[in-house]
């Protein structure tokens, strides 16, 4: 994935120079206690950011901002980010993360975050029913100012279907009328949608018989010469109407289940991709190499497992992105220097350097979770 969309935040966080507090959690709503337990959850977090001296000013900025969605149907987390006692990112996360987690450095741990992200991609739905026909194109995550909630993925589908109106950076085109009638023009919809968030799915939903009348009258835009065309997949779910909860938890289901098989396509050969390099001396592997190709500017892309619990440590600047060592005196001059789990900090070296992430899934034999491809 391109890791663009959170050049923002780490630029808010250097531009504040001070400590940051990232929080991963687990928000998802689905019994009438999920609240309770959320805030219980939360709390641990707090006490162990507070222990680890983190002010009071930001902690009360993270007690506003943390909880979740409880109107959003289905499984769901948060990444939330505040530095000097300001919000710096509030996201939305299409899947919890693996573990509830929180920690203070000079630098945002947007791990969970990207790891997230890194499982969407640009899609757009067709609900087709007998009255008509919604085509919705989403983009992998709602550009919003940073005090806002960001929605990724699937998510952000919801969200905007949630809203019934406009959703930053989500489109919706509504047709009504029997298929018949509209069909010609909800394909030229659907190619619509397509450029405007360079869709790499086209989910239908509502109608088996519409997947194919629109594969019939879209094959010729999808086979010209340039840009591959989207994957053409039948979801269920139906057309929601009124933001009907069951329609809307099954849709997501669906959609979630198309976007995985999607993605896992992509990891797995970026996987291949990287094994490929290696044998030609054209990646590096585990942790220490990994931080030496990115000290060095070598690397073009950073491959990392998102199970990150026995994570070794490196030393980085707070000042200088390509600064990282395996060993405390490599940085000795630089009274910026701190330690910390080498995903966050090889991950703050690749949005640096405006290099590419792809999750590398278990089971691997990848030393570390770690790897990257060199220029």
């Amino acid at each position: 994935m391109d890791l663009r969309s959170v050049v923002s935040l780490y630029e808010s966080a250097e531009n504040l120079g001070a400590p940051v507090a990232s929080v991963h959690l687990d928000t998802t709503h689905d019994d009438r206690l999920s609240a309770t337990h959320i805030e219980h959850r939360w709390r641990a977090l707090r006490d162990g950011l507070a222990e680890h001296g983190c002010d009071e000013a930001t902690l009360t900025v993270l007690d506003k901002a943390v909880g979740g969605v409880p109107d959003l149907p289905g499984p769901q987390g948060e990444s939330v980010f505040a530095a000097d006692g300001r919000l710096l990112g509030v996201h939305t996360l299409a899947a919890p993360p693996l573990r509830d987690h929180a920690s203070l450095l000079p630098i945002p741990d947007a791990l969970a975050l990207v790891v997230d992200l890194d499982h969407q991609l640009p899609h757009v739905v067709v609900a087709v029913d007998d009255h008509g026909a919604d085509v919705d194109a989403f983009p992998v995550s709602a550009e919003q100012p940073d005090t806002r909630r960001t929605f990724h993925g699937s998510t952000l589908h919801l969200a905007g279907l949630l809203a019934d109106g406009p959703v930053t950076g989500v489109t919706r085109r509504r047709r009504e009328g029997p298929w018949a009638a509209v069909a010609d023009q909800v394909a030229q919809d659907v190619l619509a949608a397509v450029g405007e968030v360079k869709a790499r799915m086209v989910a239908v939903t509502g109608d088996p018989q519409a997947l194919e009348s629109l594969r019939d009258r879209l094959s010729p835009a999808f086979s010209a010469p340039g840009d591959i065309p989207p994957d053409l997949v039948l979801v269920t779910g139906g057309r929601p109407s009124g933001g009907d909860p069951a329609t809307l938890a099954e849709l997501r289901r669906s959609v979630d289940a198309a976007l995985h098989d999607a993605t896992t396509a992509r990891h797995r050969a970026a996987l291949e991709r990287f094994r490929g390099d290696l044998a030609r001396r054209r990646a590096a592997e585990g942790v220490p190499d990994t931080a030496t190709a990115f000290a060095r500017g070598r690397a073009t892309a950073l491959l990392l497992a998102a199970d990150r619990d026995h994570d070794p440590q490196l030393y980085a600047s707070a000042t200088d992105p390509r600064a990282l060592a395996t060993q405390a005196p490599a940085l000795d001059g630089d009274p910026t220097a701190f330690a910390g789990q080498a995903g966050a900090l090889l991950l703050r070296s690749a949005v640096a350097a405006g290099a590419e992430f792809s999750e590398i899934l278990t089971p691997h034999q990848v030393p570390d979770g770690t790897g990257a491809l060199l220029r």
